[in-house]
């Protein structure tokens, strides 16, 4: 990679919330086994075309496109590499604190961790249940 990814990605202008919340995502296995996979297979295909010489490619994606595309996927993934090795475990936790138990169980429900039995119209997040009205 030319540069500096540094000059454009710098994790020092973050605060330590937006760090920590971006370092917990990295740090997750979506980014390793779905999302790095994906901006990988993009770079792939984007350095297959640029060799693709024909001037139908030239015309429907120029060179400086694909570079430049190129060389920003580059930037990120490295970008991404050193958050995850500078990563302050700390920091993910001081994030994670501000998580609610909503956003908490949405992230799981997303990755597949769990399946709310309830009709569609129902909230799948537990209710409280009144010692009243308990049986």
């Amino acid at each position: 990679m030319r540069g500096n990814f540094r000059e454009f990605f710098d994790a020092r202008k973050l605060d330590e919330q937006k760090r920590g919340s971006i370092e917990f995502v990295l740090n997750s296995s979506a980014y390793e086994d779905y999302f790095k996979p994906y901006i990988q297979s993009i770079l792939d295909q984007m350095n297959q075309a640029w060799k693709d010489r024909s001037r139908e490619r030239q015309d429907k994606y120029p060179d400086e496109f694909l570079a430049g595309g190129a060389v920003f996927g580059e930037g990120m993934l490295a970008f991404f590499e050193v958050l995850i090795q500078e990563t302050n475990m700390e920091r993910v936790h001081d994030a994670m604190e501000n998580m609610t138990s909503e956003m908490l169980y949405e992230v799981k429900r997303q990755r597949g961790l769990v399946r709310p039995v309830v009709g569609l119209d129902q909230s799948a997040m537990p209710q409280q249940v009144s010692p009243d009205e308990d049986f």
